[in-house]
């Protein structure tokens, strides 16, 4: 990902697999600001998966590493699996079925050095078809922190596409 801290140029890498996670942030594509991986940062990032899981391909959430418990009529609690890793999130849809916000308490904010637990959410809206599936078009990236909510992220699906044959094929 590329972003910007003060105004000057910042790359970012979220990388996530076998359950170990790792996030970089370099300043000028040169001097490391963020370093972040242990316990917490792959428990954090298998939130993120989940996440992603529910909103981008909601055909995944028949794995049975995901275990349901329904809260009430529009809400669900979903308990992940992965590994050694559990974590939870709670679901809300609104009355049309569509999934509106996902809040989990097991994801970690952090700048690689200090780990805090706030409620992480992100709410959807402006659901429409994309190539065929009914998808969320934008979604926030909200830590709920005591001293009010941080969006740190604000982000729209253009394109959505699944079952590549081959991924070079696709860019």
């Amino acid at each position: 990902m590329s972003a910007s801290k003060m105004s000057l140029p910042a790359t970012g890498l979220h990388l996530y697999q076998n359950e170990t996670a790792t996030f970089e942030v370099k300043l000028l594509n040169w001097f490391k600001v963020v370093d972040a991986r242990g316990d917490k940062m792959n428990q954090a990032e298998t939130v993120t998966l989940l996440n992603d899981m529910c909103f981008i391909a909601p055909a995944t959430l028949i794995d049975d590493r995901i275990k349901w418990e329904v809260i009430d009529d529009t809400n669900v609690k979903a308990i992940y699996q992965n590994g050694s890793i559990s974590v939870t999130a709670v679901l809300y849809f609104n009355e049309k079925g569509e999934l509106v916000n996902f809040i989990s308490n097991d994801r970690y904010d952090t700048d690689g050095k200090k780990y805090n637990s706030y409620p992480w959410a992100t709410p959807v809206e402006n659901y429409r078809m994309m190539n065929g599936y009914l998808l969320p078009g934008q979604a926030k990236l909200i830590y709920q922190r005591p001293d009010g909510d941080f969006t740190y992220g604000e982000l729209e699906y253009k394109n959505v596409k699944y079952n590549l044959a081959g991924i070079e094929d696709n860019k």
